[in-house]
């Protein structure tokens, strides 16, 4: 990465402020899309030698998004996202379009997300909006999918861990019908907590399937065995990121 990486950095310098465009009407959450991201960055990367390329892909039966950074030297970054199997082609366009925002967003290290939107299921700013949201549920829901304010707190702490996307969590919220995590069975919660650790992981393996190895060997079974699960992601991700000259096996691409 001799040449790609200082490029990389002189562009960075002369990225445009990425205006947030666009409010999600439930949570009054401000984001930037995809065109307001690439407006920003696309001139510099250009001027830079620098271009983000795109591409979906089967992986083992599942359908993943592909980022590339090129550089003119033929230097390269990959990023690989796996994307949610929805039938409904709709609904798939704008995961797709969530996932490319996001994977750009991560590959480049710049923000698309306004933090301070005041969304209390995931930043906790306001309890007693979470306590009447939850107190509403609880006419329409069975106990068993009542969940409870931890599983908030769980969520938010790993997510602001991972630095990953609130719009993208919020878009998975939405689509189990819900808005906050606690709202959710205890399960469907640690899915979501997986998803965000392996959409973190994956560009950092040779193979999805080492990611998944990895974090089932360093997250789910420290926490099976008592382990805190924010300290375990932490963890973990120092495990991930040591660097290949001293001995780590994560197949991190370079």
């Amino acid at each position: 990465m001799q040449k790609l990486i200082p490029a990389l950095i002189k562009a960075k310098a002369e990225f445009q402020p990425i205006h947030k465009d666009r409010t999600n009407p439930h949570f009054k959450h401000k984001y930037a899309t995809l065109d307001a991201v690439l407006d920003a960055v696309t001139p510099a990367l250009g001027k830079y030698g620098l271009t983000v390329i795109q591409t979906t892909t089967i992986t083992e039966g599942k359908t993943t998004l592909q980022t590339h950074l090129y550089h003119e030297s033929g230097e390269s970054i990959i990023s690989t996202y796996p994307l949610p199997e929805i039938s409904d082609s709709q609904k798939l366009g704008a995961a797709l379009t969530y996932a490319r925002r996001y994977a750009v967003c991560a590959i480049l290290s710049v923000t698309a997300d306004e933090e301070d939107d005041g969304n209390a299921a995931l930043k906790g700013d306001d309890k007693k909006t979470v306590v009447r949201q939850q107190s509403q549920v609880h006419k329409n829901k069975p106990p068993t999918q009542m969940g409870n304010l931890e599983q908030d707190l769980r969520v938010k702490q790993i997510r602001t861990l991972l630095n990953y996307p609130l719009d993208l969590v919020l878009d998975w919220l939405s689509q189990q019908g819900v808005k906050q995590p606690s709202h959710l069975h205890k399960n469907k919660v640690d899915q979501l907590v997986r998803t965000m650790c392996l959409a973190w992981a994956y560009d950092k393996f040779t193979h999805p399937e080492e990611a998944t190895d990895s974090y089932h060997k360093y997250v789910v079974e420290a926490v099976l065995r008592g382990t805190d699960e924010v300290t375990a992601v932490q963890r973990w991700m120092q495990q991930v990121l040591v660097p290949v000259s001293q001995g780590s096996q994560n197949g991190v691409h370079n």
